[in-house]
């Protein structure tokens, strides 16, 4: 099996070196619809602007003073960019949710005339919030993109009141409920695959990362399609969690509706480990986590497995010592274990 990276080391985002400064474009050019869904409303290529070859990208991302195009070639070689950019079809969209307009990534192989056989679809739910951890290119790159050279139809949500591309869609931060009616915007990718002639729709699988870990147990309760789910670096009880690191009630308190007065309904409500009873029952779940995880604790996952297997749920955890919350430095064993956990189970 081929190694390869899904998940985002902090340093290729977090860090200011790594930033993609905004840059001025004009429109990119809409491409015909990739979906029948009428919920799909433009697309265009990722591959545009100063992303339409490595040198461009490199160019724009040396604007910033404290980039090092070294330390940024370790993350993503020229050569792994470069084949994927042949190989791969990479759409930004946007797509209409409970009448919001929502931006969005699409990524699947590029089919040959001779290509018949549908392909199993993975919908990737990311981390972070309206205001960090949207998808941008060099995080599309780094952990779309290695997932669809696998095979897959990788579709992705921003989630609403968040935008990175040049789409029609405004940025509204306070539309980001943090697992509210945010969780419709991965619900309503459902049509916009459906749509897809290409696309399996009795293979769709869900990988959710940090925040969207949550996003998945949520979304999945109403989404008997899907055939499994890994969880990375999930929260799985957010009051408990907070205990650990209190921080996180700013993010609460700026998102999350009615906090102030409904702090520990609003905190039950987007916890998993407070209504395992409305999570198929039959749903295969693998969690990953790195005991040095500074984000998101690892008995949180402890504490998911434990209950999951006194509720009868197929499941697997695997906890990486010395692991940080981006599973440096057993990134490549993580990544193989979502690899075999979803060609077993679609």
């Amino acid at each position: 099996m081929k190694t390869f990276n899904i998940l985002l080391s902090g340093l290729l985002l977090a860090a200011s070196s790594w930033a993609e400064p905004t840059y001025a474009a004009s429109s990119p050019e809409l491409l015909p619809a990739f979906s029948t869904s009428p919920s799909l409303k433009e697309n265009f290529s990722c591959y545009h602007g100063p992303f339409a070859s490595y040198d461009s990208w490199l160019a724009m991302l040396g604007r910033n003073p404290q980039f090092n195009a070294e330390r940024f070639a370790q993350f993503l070689p020229r050569a792994d960019v470069e084949r994927r950019q042949q190989a791969l079809d990479c759409r930004i969209f946007a797509y209409e949710s409970d009448g919001i307009l929502v931006e969005a990534v699409m990524v699947r192989p590029k089919k040959t005339t001779a290509d018949t056989n549908q392909l199993p679809v993975v919908i990737y739910n990311r981390g972070g919030n309206a205001k960090g951890g949207t998808l941008v290119y060099g995080s599309i790159q780094h952990s779309l993109m290695p997932l669809a050279e696998q095979g897959y139809i990788v579709i992705a949500s921003q989630y609403r009141g968040a935008t990175t591309f040049p789409t029609s869609v405004t940025a509204h931060m306070q539309l980001d409920q943090f697992g509210g009616y945010d969780v419709n915007d991965i619900k309503n990718l459902l049509p916009i695959i459906h749509g897809m002639p290409e696309a399996d729709n009795e293979r769709i699988a869900m990988v959710g990362y940090s925040r969207g870990g949550m996003m998945s147990y949520l979304a999945v309760r109403d989404m008997p399609q899907i055939k499994a789910l890994i969880v990375l670096a999930g929260v799985a009880d957010l009051e408990a969690s907070l205990a650990v690191r209190p921080e996180m009630e700013n993010i609460y308190t700026r998102f999350i509706p009615n906090y102030a007065t409904e702090k520990s309904a609003q905190l039950t409500a987007r916890s998993v480990l407070h209504w395992l009873d409305k999570l198929p029952p039959q749903l295969p779940i693998l969690l990953l986590h790195g005991d040095n995880d500074r984000r998101v604790e690892v008995a949180q996952s402890q504490a998911l497995a434990k209950a999951l297997a006194e509720h009868g749920q197929p499941h697997k955890l695997v906890i990486y010592p010395g692991a940080d919350h981006n599973f440096a430095p057993n990134t490549a064993e993580a990544n193989a274990e979502t690899v075999a956990w979803l060609k077993q189970h679609l």
